[in-house]
This record gives C-alpha cells, sequence and structure tokens, in this order.
C-alpha cells in the first residue's frame, strides 16, 4: 500500500513489441493491485517528440533484419566502453521536459533505453527516482541513467555486466522480465491439439516469423520435414501477409497449420515440443516460462544476436545459420527425447516467475521511502532553522 498519493511516469517505445509488451504487464499488475492514491502515466517518449522521424526510424529497424544488418550492428556496437556517448542523446528532450512539468512525477519508469534522462540526472540534478526494466538478456549502454535508483533485470549475467561497469550491486535486482501470466500457466496440452485438428501423439514444432514476420526460409524447411519425419508443424506468421500467402499450399496438409496473427501464442507454446523463432527478449521469456526448447535461425546482430547468445550458452537454444544446418537441428532435437528433456530441465531451473508482481512491489517500496526521506528531510530543515534563530 502507498502511505501517500503518488504518481509514476512510463516512459517506454514502440520499437518492436518488446517494450510495449513489459509495459503493459507492469500496468496490469498494478491494476491487479487496486491501489486508487497511484496514478499511473505512459508515454512513447521519441513517437511524441518527432512522429515523423521516428516512424521512419521504425521502419528502418524493420527492415534492419533482412537488409540493414551492418548497419543495425555498427549503431549497436559502436562506443561500448564510452557510457555517456549515444547519438540519439538529445533525442526528446524538449518533450520529456514538459511532460515532467506537467505530469510532476513521483517517479520515472524507464521499459525503453532512454539515454535523454541521464541530462536531467547530470546536468540539471534531477531528484525524481528513476527506475528501469531491461527487456533484454544482455546489457547496452544506453540503458545506463547515472543515479538510477534500480534496474530490474532478466538474469544474474545481466546483473553482472552491471557490476562490471560500476553499478552498485543493491541497486540492480534479478526479477527475470515481465510476461503476461497467462504463458505461466500450464494447461491441457492434448485438448488444446484435439481442438485445433492436429495429434498430441506427434511431437509438435512451433515454427514463429515473429511480430513482422522476417524469418525467411519457412516454405523451404517446412516442405522438407514434411517429407523426412512424422511429425506436425504449427506456424505462425504474424503480421506478414507475404509469408500467410506464400505458406497456404500447405494448408492441405494434415499435420501442417498456417495462422497469421495469434491471440493464443500462450496455447500454442504449451503444446509445443520445440519452438523456431527470433530470439526477441519478450518471446524467448516466454519460452523460459514454459520451458519450451528453442532454436534461433540466422539471429540478427544487436540485442536479439546477445540474446541467442546467452541462450545458447545457458542450454536453452541452438543457434543455426543456413536453411540446411537448422533442418538438421530441428530434426535431431525433436528425434532426441533426452536432448529435448535436458533443456527444458535447464529452463526451468532458471524462470523466474512472477516478475511483474515483484516489481510493482518493489517500485511502491521505494515510492514509500522517497516520502518517509522527504519528510524528513523536510523536518530536519525546519529544525535548522529553529535552532538558527
Amino acid at each position: 500500500m502507498l502511505i501517500k498519493n503518488k504518481k509514476i511516469l512510463i516512459i517506454t517505445g514502440s520499437f518492436g513489441n518488446g517494450h510495449l509488451s513489459v509495459t503493459n504487464s507492469i500496468v496490469n499488475q498494478f491494476n491487479q493491485m487496486d491501489l486508487p492514491s497511484l496514478t499511473l502515466i505512459q508515454h512513447d517518449l521519441f513517437l511524441e517528440a518527432h512522429p515523423l522521424i521516428t516512424s521512419a526510424l521504425k521502419k528502418w529497424y524493420i527492415n534492419s533484419y533482412k537488409y540493414f544488418r551492418s548497419t543495425y550492428k555498427m549503431f549497436y556496437y559502436s562506443n561500448p566502453d564510452e557510457i555517456d556517448k549515444c547519438f540519439y542523446k538529445y533525442y526528446g528532450l524538449n518533450r520529456l521536459i514538459n511532460i515532467l512539468h506537467n505530469e510532476k512525477p513521483d517517479l520515472i519508469l524507464l521499459t525503453f533505453p532512454t539515454p535523454v534522462v541521464s541530462l536531467l540526472t547530470q546536468q540539471l540534478k534531477l531528484k525524481i527516482p528513476i527506475a528501469t526494466v531491461i527487456t533484454d538478456y544482455n546489457m547496452h549502454k544506453n540503458w545506463i541513467t547515472p543515479n538510477s535508483q534500480r534496474y530490474y533485470v532478466a538474469a544474474e549475467h545481466t546483473k553482472e555486466q552491471l557490476e562490471s561497469i560500476g553499478i552498485e550491486s543493491d541497486a540492480i535486482q534479478v526479477t527475470g522480465i515481465p510476461i503476461h501470466p497467462k504463458f505461466e500457466v500450464k494447461r491441457d496440452r492434448d485438448e488444446w491439439l484435439q481442438s485445433q485438428g492436429l495429434d498430441p501423439g506427434k511431437k509438435t514444432l512451433l515454427m514463429v516469423a515473429g511480430a513482422f514476420g522476417v524469418v525467411e526460409g519457412f516454405s523451404a524447411m517446412l516442405d522438407d520435414m514434411n517429407r523426412r519425419a512424422d511429425l506436425q508443424f504449427v506456424v505462425v506468421c504474424g503480421s506478414s501477409k507475404k509469408l500467410l500467402k506464400e505458406l497456404s499450399p500447405f494448408n492441405e496438409e494434415p499435420n501442417i497449420k498456417i495462422l497469421g496473427y495469434t491471440n493464443d501464442m500462450d496455447e500454442w507454446m504449451n503444446a509445443c515440443d520445440l519452438m523456431l523463432t527470433k530470439p526477441g527478449g519478450i518471446t524467448i521469456s516466454e519460452s523460459l516460462s514454459q520451458s519450451i526448447p528453442l532454436v534461433f535461425f540466422n539471429p540478427a546482430p544487436g540485442q536479439e544476436g546477445e540474446n541467442a547468445i546467452y541462450f545458447s550458452q545457458m542450454g536453452y537454444a541452438r543457434i543455426t545459420y543456413t536453411i540446411d544446418e537448422t533442418l538438421h537441428v530441428l530434426l535431431s532435437l525433436l528425434t532426441d527425447e533426452y536432448e529435448l528433456n535436458k533443456m527444458k530441465i535447464q529452463m526451468s531451473r532458471h524462470y523466474r516467475a512472477h516478475s511483474s508482481e515483484v516489481i510493482c512491489q518493489d517500485l511502491l517500496d521505494m515510492l514509500n521511502t522517497s516520502l518517509l526521506t522527504q519528510q524528513l528531510q523536510s523536518k530536519a530543515s525546519l529544525y535548522a532553522r529553529i535552532f538558527a534563530r
């Protein structure tokens, strides 16, 4: 509970779906806690500050998976040891100052790397507590805000990276990445597969193209695996109408199901034995919650490539770079019960459940601590003025 009315400003971003998904998980958790004394304000800072430029950058970001990999790689890995250097450090400054002036928040929560906040903490000596939810498994310098009170991170690995650049251990909490609670619910796998016209007795591969349908090679892989093994396949094309059309001939196959965008990813993850996908922070956290081993096909450089490396090192996933290699790894895993189970056990050992609950409770504690500190400072100032007379 809060001991006084408080306001949290959440700064997010719509580059990909992950940051918005984390924001929604936290907001939904706060709503479930029924706190009439708490007000939440959400702002997509960069989109509000520069809508046309941001829209163009978002298109570039999406297409970077296919066409601009080297450019994005250069951006992501540039000046890794120079924390204060970022080409978009001033991006959104005027808009942020206006938001702070109008909203007067008691705490700022970042779910998107927002270097402009560093200007306020360093140069303008902003006194508002700042907390950050890092939405990937690898720390990147753009997430760092000097004088930030809290970082919520995905794994011990991420915490160690933050500590290596001088962040105090007490300021870092290993919470996991917030996901929708429905992914933490175990369901009846057989019942779901039967309801979808599939066979519960067969190993099931879930192939996910990502929200924008950026994974290629699905048609060739499907055709080959369908001929070579007694398996069944579920393909989620996301928002890609092109991929949905390309795969439409497979709709005639009884053991292949082709989907566009779906709200039933929790059901499909619960029902599958292995998943082929791109390593976005939220998707792989959802798979971790259900102990679904992963294969990453040709991951893009940057945060997703780093996610893939971490998951591979932890024994949760395999990384492949060609269609032939991917086919070999998929078929090998789906026909090797021992190896699949070993990966599942490893995932179940390290998953951190109820991340949103842990983060929201800690944010409330921060708000209450901040209020008590202000009250003590106010009393100290009053006593000083009295004794000075």
